[in-house]
């Protein structure tokens, strides 16, 4: 230190105290409260509920966002709280008011911070402390009382010292501040500080890639739903113009705030994105049985529904395996019905308890259609002339698993024209080339599905497993 001895103010050198990085930890709770599934009639349905209220298996398992805002830890000149001060930096102090302050700094520098705390808080309390002391001060006040853990002192200490800055200081020198204000408002559970000063830092363009992502759990937190939306979505919008992508999650968070205000469209096609970007058992066992909900769905498909719920291991139950072979016999499909129920004889569904009479009475029953079919197959062979009966000829010969016969046939049907239902031959034609390892045909088949909203939607369903299969 340099006194200029008789002057009222002396001038103090600014030196380093600590050149080393700490970080704080958040300690919040889990933010999302879960979307809850359940079963409804022979689908998966999803119901959203309040944590007092589960009364079924949580869908989207429990995601905690770690705050990552790291600060720097110095003397006097915190860099981290957007000083442009230098070591050698000069700044009128009063001697007194000097002295007091070095000894808390030294203290901090000890470890010694309670100390350091009391010392910085007394050094705060002194009369007369001027304008240009009391920043200097407060900054090592931020920084005692957040190696001290005291978080709401910290709070107030450094909010306090981000409104008394001029009108006039560079955003650049503010914004660190936030960060470590972000920072010690989520540990103190100051949740409304961190959504206004999060926005605040926003608005300061701050490049901290943490700061939206803690905004969007505090809001979550919160239950702000509508706001959580809107800040997810411009997150998305901000990743694809960076060529990055929204992390699970975001999308989780949106999903959970877009059930909880009713909206099954923003729900359905964050669901996609989810299935696009992060594919999973559960994605899938919530989207597939949701389509059945929508009130344009075509009761056609329901086959289609559990073969992509078979497809992604989302067929887990007797009741489901046989559901699925009876609609595979309303097809004239037989084989499909019968692989289907050997499937869930050999993974112990069928075949026991209280209904093993009639799981063995269908399997007897699948097994004479079976045998009918097989006899039937020539002449529906040579009397298959017009377009719909060539798609259906495709149809059997993709239950038996013959992938070219049926390609070949969905192929003179299409050329042919006039089908009856061509979204659905385009949709199925599509399945047989994915099953004949014909992936980038496959794609283009599905993308010309068009016509019937039910068979886009399966198609695109489709798509999405491909992209990652």
């Amino acid at each position: 230190m340099v006194f200029h001895l008789g002057e009222t103010l002396a001038v103090v050198e600014i030196k380093p105290l600590i050149n080393e990085y700490f970080r704080i930890k958040n300690k919040n709770q889990a933010i999302l409260q879960g979307i809850q599934n359940s079963r409804e009639s022979q689908f998966l349905y999803q119901n959203y509920s309040e944590p007092v209220d589960i009364v079924a298996q949580s869908l989207f398992e429990e995601s905690v966002m770690k705050l990552s805002l790291p600060f720097h830890l110095i003397s006097v000149a915190l860099v981290c709280f957007g000083l442009t001060f230098h070591a050698h930096a000069q700044i009128a102090v009063r001697p007194e008011v000097a002295k007091s302050l070095q000894a808390a700094q030294d203290a901090l520098k000890a470890g010694q911070i309670e100390s350091a705390l009391t010392m910085a808080q007394q050094t705060l309390a002194m009369p007369g402390i001027t304008a240009s002391e009391k920043p200097i001060i407060q900054r090592t006040l931020a920084v005692a009382a957040l190696q001290a853990k005291n978080f709401p002192l910290a709070v107030s200490t450094l909010e306090n010292l981000i409104q008394e800055m001029p009108a006039d200081t560079p955003a650049a020198q503010k914004r660190p501040l936030i960060e470590s204000l972000l920072n010690a408002s989520q540990q103190a559970q100051d949740y409304p500080r961190v959504v206004d000063w999060a926005r605040t830092y926003l608005k300061l363009e701050g490049s901290n890639p943490s700061v939206r992502p803690v905004l969007i759990q505090t809001l979550s937190v919160m239950k702000r739903h509508d706001e959580v939306v809107q800040e997810v979505k411009e997150k998305i919008r901000l990743d694809e113009a960076a060529k990055l992508k929204t992390s699970e999650s975001e999308l989780r968070m949106m999903a959970v705030s877009q059930r909880q205000l009713k909206d099954d469209a923003g729900y359905n096609a964050t669901l996609k994105l989810l299935l696009q970007n992060y594919p999973s058992k559960a994605y899938w066992g919530e989207m597939i049985p949701r389509l059945a909900r929508q009130a344009n769905f075509n009761a056609r498909f329901d086959l289609d529904l559990y073969r992509l719920l078979e497809l992604t291991g989302n067929l887990e139950d007797a009741i489901e395996y046989v559901d699925m072979a009876n609609l595979a016999l309303k097809a004239g499909l037989p084989a499909e019905a019968s692989r289907t129920v050997e499937r869930a004889y050999s993974a112990g569904l069928l075949g026991k308890g209280s209904d093993a009479a009639n799981h063995q009475k269908l399997r007897q029953q699948i097994q004479q259609r079976l045998n009918e079919d097989d006899k039937a197959l020539p002449a529906l062979e040579k009397s298959a002339k017009d377009a719909n009966a060539l798609a259906s000829l495709a149809d059997v010969y993709a239950s038996k698993q013959k992938w070219d016969q049926a390609q070949a046939q969905y192929a003179k049907a299409l050329a042919q024209g006039g089908l009856r239902r061509e979204a659905e031959t385009r949709l199925h034609a599509g399945i047989v080339l994915f099953n004949a390892g014909q992936k980038a045909e496959a794609l283009k088949m599905w993308d010309s599905v068009q016509g019937d909203a039910t068979a886009v939607d399966i198609a695109q369903l489709w798509k999405a497993w491909l992209a990652n299969n």
